[in-house]
């Protein structure tokens, strides 16, 4: 037998073996999620000052993302963000306080949400969430692109429970579809551009209370907060409806 022969044989036990280590790992459907007490200790272990002692709810967004909202021993309402990675559930994100979040779990089709935990004690009755993107002229080589300013609003109540899920309207995902290809397209051709494309579209919320008075939610609003992995998340803005423009 020739050493090439022999070679050829070791080597290919080696490739499937290997093929199937990646496949396990990477590809293999998600487990349940673990307790509740075991989220807990997962979270207070990666990120003590969290304290978690309540775990509200399971929120699967799909197989492989759910959202795990919790009270701590502080009675801060806060929100932790799972993701099923390596044959394992991580919580990539760890926030204190529960003001609203959009995460975005697949940026190909672009699937998003929004996600809140607002405390009790700001007494907020609902509130509206806003995707707006600002009105913009902008010349490139020989091209001129006029975008005219967007607002979108949808409403959320917070009267039976204090957290919760929005996914994106119709309209705002092809919104956010739209302003990615559009992104793509100037990247190929001017990078300078794609940075200013890119703040132009943010998210906004507006909080009220049951007599319909805008409300400041103290309470819900904290920076504490730890990222454990690769997560796409986007801040969404406290704003006062008649600063927004129309």
């Amino acid at each position: 037998m020739t050493k090439k022969r022999i070679s050829v044989i070791v080597i290919i036990p080696i490739i499937l073996v290997s093929l199937f280590i990646i496949y396990f790992i990477y590809f293999s459907k998600p487990t349940a999620l673990p307790a509740d007490d075991e989220l807990a200790n997962q979270i207070n272990e990666i990120f003590p000052e969290a304290n978690v002692e309540t775990i509200q709810e399971t929120i699967y967004l799909d197989q492989e993302h759910v959202y795990v909202p919790f009270i701590s021993s502080e009675n801060n309402y806060g929100s932790s963000y799972w993701v099923w990675e390596s044959r394992n559930w991580k919580p990539m994100k760890i926030d204190i306080g529960g003001e609203p979040t959009a995460w975005t779990i697949n940026k190909e089709e672009p699937s998003s949400y929004i996600v809140w935990n607002i405390h009790p004690d700001d007494k907020v009755s609902y509130a509206n969430l806003s995707m707006m993107r600002e009105r913009d002229f902008q010349i490139s080589h020989t091209e001129h692109h006029y975008s005219p300013s967007i607002h979108m609003k949808e409403q959320i109540s917070l009267k039976e429970q204090p957290y919760g899920v929005l996914v994106f309207p119709e309209q705002w995902q092809a919104l956010l579809t739209q302003e990615n290809k559009l992104i793509s397209s100037q990247n190929s051709r001017d990078i300078n551009t794609s940075v200013f494309l890119d703040v132009r579209l943010h998210f906004g919320w507006t909080p009220f209370n049951e007599n319909d008075d805008i409300i400041f939610p103290e309470e819900s609003i904290s920076n504490n907060g730890f990222i454990n992995g690769n997560i796409e998340t986007n801040f969404v803005e406290y704003v006062e409806e008649p600063q927004l423009e129309n």
